[in-house]
């Protein structure tokens, strides 16, 4: 897909503000490649959604109009995975970027997609903690778990998806799914 139509601008211009959905030649090329030497195909539109309601309306509509998505963090990965290798529309999740709580007690935060890895440590630094996987780069949390981001302290304290309690999923119909819980386990795993 190369372009879309003016039909389908107009319904991914009424799924968020205006200001949030583009077909402009430099946000499409933004998005085009990461840090890798990978380059994708140039999509035919960027959106940046704010809610988990907007990227459920976003991927259902996509999903029965059969247009290719690609999600896009930070693009800081190396691996090329934020490439959109057949067009369509890059979901840009960086406004999504709220820390959303932080409990020290129980050694948990809840955030968005969206949140750099360094502002997490930052914020929760305030309470002595922090979140030690460090692929390198200031990735966003969303893309560290989609990677299970890993780095220099893994041998020590472990990647990505040993910090993962909880997640809110939008599957590529629109249905949004929660999965796990915020009770730490308390009984080791038995073979």
């Amino acid at each position: 897909m190369k372009e879309f139509t003016p039909q389908q601008i107009d319904a991914l211009s009424r799924l968020v503000s205006v200001d949030r959905f583009s077909t402009g030649q430099s946000n499409r090329e933004l998005h085009l490649h990461d840090i890798s030497a990978h380059r994708g195909v140039l999509p035919a539109g960027v959106i940046w959604p704010v809610a988990t309601s907007e990227v459920s309306q976003i991927l259902k509509w996509c999903y029965a109009q059969a247009i290719p998505i690609t999600p896009w963090g930070a693009g800081t990965s190396t691996e090329g995975n934020p490439v959109p290798t057949c067009g369509g529309l890059v979901v840009d999740m960086t406004r999504m970027n709220q820390i959303l709580a932080i409990r020290p007690q129980d050694l948990q935060a809840d955030v968005q997609p969206g949140v750099l890895r360094k502002e997490l440590n930052r914020r929760t630094g305030a309470h002595g903690l922090f979140f030690p996987p460090d692929p390198g780069a200031d990735a966003t949390i969303g893309g560290m778990i989609a990677n299970n981001a890993s780095g220099i302290q893994t041998v020590r304290y472990g990647a990505t998806k040993d910090y993962v309690m909880k997640l809110t999923i939008v599957l590529p119909q629109g249905q949004v799914i929660h999965t796990g819980c915020t009770a730490p386990k308390s009984r080791p795993a038995t073979t």
